[in-house]
């Protein structure tokens, strides 16, 4: 349903005062994965003592954290419901060509780390041209500063409407915002694009329509029937907002800090053996009769030598600080952020000595459980996306199709000996030919080449069984072009 100006003029301020309030946490979690860590609790003895040298110190375990999971997940391809006469569904290769034109082997990589990151990434699919179905889906991956998406009340499932809000390099803010069935756009001044506090019920001061030299500039028709920008929600809940893969790592990670600081505090101070001596007669000067306590007559070296007059003198060493304390308790903590990230605790080590491999083998279970729960959640995004980019095309059965399925890498992590073994194991129980190469995490277009292979080289045996007795059966073509077969 159509809104007016002033409907769509509330909705964007409503919208961008969610997107605000959301700015301080992102940049807050994307800090900790950085490395970039304040250390205001560093101590006055530590600042003293190093000044600026460790300004931009951090143990930094929340990139491991978050990079864990999402380095695992792979999309391979997309499958749509069969044609109804009992063909089994393949990976569409209409899905795949739009994944790759868009080069979203590569992207999709990104928007998961910033979902881990961030809690949120957010992706839109538009056409340059709406009106021309020869440009093809465009894809692209958005930040999670800039973008919100608002459902309806009630219903998590059904977007209401999404707003993009941006910078430009020419001084202007700009801003668009998804409807079901209009596009709207606006643009303002830089000085106006932040702190900008209106009383309820205000005009949206700033906001101006923005031109690009089209008939009715400020609104365009939304042909797709949907709101066209998708959130990818990390760790999702049904009323709390979702959270970042490193949310409950970045107050151990804050603790890690704390000690490392305190070791190397403790290292300036005690690190070394400390010298005292007793009973000794120090020199005095011969003008003002002054014991004369000059550091140099007791710094030592290999060719100095301690002696005194006095037989009372003595002389021994305090025994250095013993920092093995510190690391105690850091491993203790990085203990703690394995276990309640999920992360294998090898990941954690510098180097991994006598652990068997069934022991390695389960440390990673619970990473590949979190994981696998991800690509479920993840996967339905995917699959909007793919029905999003058929109805640019027009194309409204794949469009509205619900079976749609996201065709995922493993997230297992195997040697290539264990893994063949295993699928060599599943062809023995039956499983299809096409579902093996699948779980060797061959992609759908290279299933496709492979299987365009194998019909060539049963071609190429047939003609030379045929040839057999023939003294000069001439040269054997192949059986046809991978390219004029389909093959990409």
């Amino acid at each position: 349903m159509a809104i007016s100006e002033r409907e769509a003029q509330v909705l964007v301020r409503r919208l961008e005062d969610q997107l605000d309030r959301r700015q301080g946490d992102i940049t807050h979690w994307n800090d900790f994965y950085k490395g970039k860590h304040n250390l205001g609790f560093a101590s006055a003895r530590f600042k003293e003592a190093f000044g600026g040298l460790f300004a931009d110190f951090s143990d930094n375990w929340c990139g491991i954290v978050c990079d864990a999971p999402a380095k695992r997940m792979t999309p391979l391809g997309f499958r749509f419901g069969g044609d109804g006469d009992g063909e089994p569904a393949r990976a569409d290769r209409d899905a795949q060509r739009f994944w790759q034109a868009n080069g979203m082997d590569a992207w999709a990589r990104i928007a998961h780390t910033e979902m881990m990151v961030k809690a949120r990434a957010f992706v839109l699919v538009w056409a340059e041209d709406p009106d021309d179905n020869e440009t093809g889906p465009e894809i692209t991956v958005e930040d999670a500063t800039q973008c919100i998406v608002a459902y309806e009340p009630g219903n998590r499932r059904r977007r209401k409407a999404a707003l993009k809000r941006w910078a430009d390099d020419d001084g202007s803010v700009y801003a668009t915002l998804y409807l079901p069935d209009q596009i709207w756009k606006w643009r303002r001044r830089a000085a106006l694009a932040s702190g900008l506090v209106l009383p309820a019920g205000a005009e949206l001061r700033g906001w101006t329509p923005r031109s690009d030299g089209k008939l009715d500039p400020a609104v365009i028709a939304n042909p797709l029937g949907r709101v066209p920008m998708l959130e990818l929600a990390n760790a999702p809940r049904l009323v709390d907002p979702s959270t970042p893969e490193h949310a409950q790592v970045i107050p151990m990670q804050r603790a890690v800090n704390k000690l490392i600081i305190d070791l190397l505090t403790a290292s300036e101070d005690g690190a070394f053996p400390a010298r005292w001596g007793t009973g000794i007669d120090l020199p005095k000067d011969p003008r003002t009769g002054q014991e004369i306590d000059d550091p140099e007559l007791w710094r030592l070296s290999l060719s100095k030598m301690l002696r005194a007059s006095s037989p009372d003198a003595k002389f021994g060493n305090f025994a250095a600080a013993d920092l093995r304390n510190f690391r105690t308790g850091v491993e203790l903590l990085v203990e703690h952020i394995a276990a309640i990230s999920s992360t294998p605790a090898t990941y954690f080590m510098g180097k991994v000595e006598n652990v068997a491999a069934d022991a390695l083998t389960a440390s990673e279970a619970g990473l590949i459980s979190k994981t696998k729960d991800k690509t479920s959640f993840v996967g339905e995004t995917w699959e909007e996306m793919a029905r999003l980019c058929f109805l640019v095309e027009d194309d409204k059965k794949r469009g509205n199709d619900p079976l749609a399925e996201t065709i995922w890498a493993s997230v297992e992590y195997r040697t290539e000996a264990q893994h063949v073994d295993a699928v060599l194991k599943k062809k023995s129980i039956g499983v299809p030919w096409r579902q093996l190469m699948e779980d060797l995490g061959y992609t759908p277009t290279q299933i496709d080449r492979m299987e365009a292979m194998l019909e060539q080289d049963a071609n190429r045996a047939a003609r030379a069984l045929a040839f057999s007795g023939v003294d000069d059966p001439g040269p054997l073509e192949p059986a046809g072009d991978p390219a004029a077969a389909g093959v990409a």
